[in-house]
């Protein structure tokens, strides 16, 4: 069972010098009961929470961060490892139990006095029974148009805690929903990446895409909902792009080991390949590697993971507009993933993505295409290899992962066991010629100076593209000598002459 922290109860000391009462409230009573720890504390103030955290970080050293002094809220920020981190608010309402009423559902309506003695839980609806019975209640029939972020945050909870909406919360949030357009980006992008962050995450995306608040935040997807597309794909342009991010989930847990249940309710959880083909080959390659990727934290707080599926959310987005019917009845979308990154770009800007997301983002869609094109070929060069991981960096995996999932998605239920197989020990093979590269390789044979001086070269993009093209092919071990190098350095200017 997790103990609180020694500091609640110096801090709640510290408010009844000043006659302040503190209450434990929110997520932070919920993930008690639930026997988690709490990842943050949150308090309720029966005063100015903004004056009382800047006061008590001056007291204890710790820092103090200014997060709205019109709504009287403070933080406060240990100097431990890790830091705790503490949200003091000012009451919502004129006293504690109309601020728990206030809120968004039941199960976040509950508090816990601090500095008394086996002292009550509060819950004036009901939270606590809502919890053990695994439902997901709004506080009252106008809970989610007070503030339709919390048509996201609904989504959010259930796939994080495993909950099931009560009837009557379908309605409020297809009425709800198109409030989410006069909602700060910022605040959709968090609960939405939140979203994106639970092991399964793609029955509550369809769950708010059947409300209608998934096109509402992403309204450029609307035109994909009845985008046909060839035989080899099972679904619709839209449907196959939720059906991707149900096939990462399932690959993600492979990778992290982990087991994805049932979603409340029974709501099935696993792409369509799985459910038809339970038996399918579920260890991934070079998972460990994967798994470190995958678990890296973003600029927002999520991990890599979560922008990994967004971007499965949108790889598609631009072939509404690139469909062409030919005259044979063959059907292509030729472009789609160069003007679908254009929008993916776009998109994430709109959200208020960091520079270096948005960048990401782009380039998985843009790129999204590059393994199946490789694995068409004949024969998978050495110096392709190369290129592929030169030029996609560390994203390389992300793309290859993304890949796989797409290759699910688009299948489904005529995905062939052994066929997987041999896709999944291709990924195997390509991975393992890019990260096992031989010592005497790793050394440039030749550099720009040799170039320059040996070829007549000056500085500038012939020499840089240049030198690209035979550390692929040094990677590649078709040259393994400085003479080998500056031969074909030598060949490929007096082709260009040509």
């Amino acid at each position: 069972m997790f103990t609180l922290p020694p500091m609640l109860d110096q801090l709640s000391a510290f408010a009844a010098v000043q006659g302040i009462q503190l209450w434990l409230v929110g997520g932070t009573v919920r993930d008690l009961l639930r026997g988690e720890a709490p990842v943050d504390i949150d308090l309720a103030v029966a005063g100015d929470g903004f004056a009382l955290a800047r006061a008590y970080a001056d007291a204890c050293g710790a820092a103090f961060v200014p997060l709205d002094a019109s709504r009287a809220t403070g933080r406060i920020v240990t100097r431990d490892d890790p830091p705790l981190t503490l949200d003091l608010a000012g009451l919502r309402g004129p006293d504690i139990m109309a601020d728990l009423r206030g809120r968004d559902f039941t199960i976040n309506a509950l508090a816990l006095p601090l500095g008394a003695q086996a002292a009550p839980l509060l819950d004036p609806t009901g939270g606590q029974a809502d919890l053990a019975a695994g439902l997901l209640r709004p506080c009252s029939p106008t809970s989610l148009h007070d503030d339709p972020l919390r048509v996201l945050r609904a989504a959010r909870f259930c796939a994080r805690l495993g909950l099931r909406p009560v009837a009557a919360l379908d309605q409020m949030m297809r009425d709800a929903a198109p409030g989410l357009a006069k909602i700060a980006p910022e605040r959709c992008r968090d609960e939405l990446l939140r979203l994106l962050d639970a092991p399964a995450a793609a029955p509550w995306l369809r769950y708010l895409d059947n409300c209608g608040a998934l096109t509402t935040l992403l309204p450029e997807l609307e035109p994909a909902r009845a985008c046909s597309q060839p035989r080899v794909h099972f679904l619709p342009v839209l449907a196959h792009s939720l059906e991707t991010v149900a096939a990462l989930d399932w690959l993600i847990a492979q990778i992290r080991g982990e087991q994805i249940a049932l979603a409340a309710g029974g709501v099935e959880t696993r792409p369509v390949a799985v459910q038809q083909h339970p038996a399918l080959q579920a260890t991934i390659p070079y998972a460990p590697l994967f798994a470190k990727l995958l678990n890296e934290k973003r600029a927002g707080g999520q991990r890599r993971s979560a922008l990994l599926k967004f971007t499965a959310l949108l790889h598609d987005n631009a072939k509404p507009q690139t469909k062409v019917q030919h005259a044979d009845g063959s059907v292509t979308f030729y472009g789609h993933q160069s003007m679908g990154a254009e929008v993916a770009l776009q998109i994430g800007r709109r959200l208020r993505l960091s520079r270096l997301d948005c960048a990401y983002v782009a380039l998985v869609v843009r790129e999204h295409m590059r393994p199946g094109q490789l694995r068409a070929a004949d024969v998978v060069t050495p110096r392709a290899t190369v290129r592929f991981f030169r030029e996609l960096g560390d994203a390389a995996a992300d793309v290859l992962l993304h890949e796989l999932a797409d290759h699910l998605a688009a299948r489904g239920p005529q995905i062939k066991p052994e066929a997987w197989a041999a896709h999944l020990a291709w990924v195997e093979h390509l991975i393992s010629a890019a990260t096992s590269p031989p010592a005497e390789r790793r050394t440039p044979l030749v550099n720009g100076h040799d170039l320059m001086h040996t070829l007549n070269l000056a500085p500038g993009p012939q020499l840089g593209a240049l030198l690209r093209e035979l550390a692929e092919a040094q990677a590649a071990g078709e040259i393994t000598s400085r003479a080998e190098a500056l031969a074909l350095a030598r060949e490929r200017l007096k082709m260009q002459e040509a």
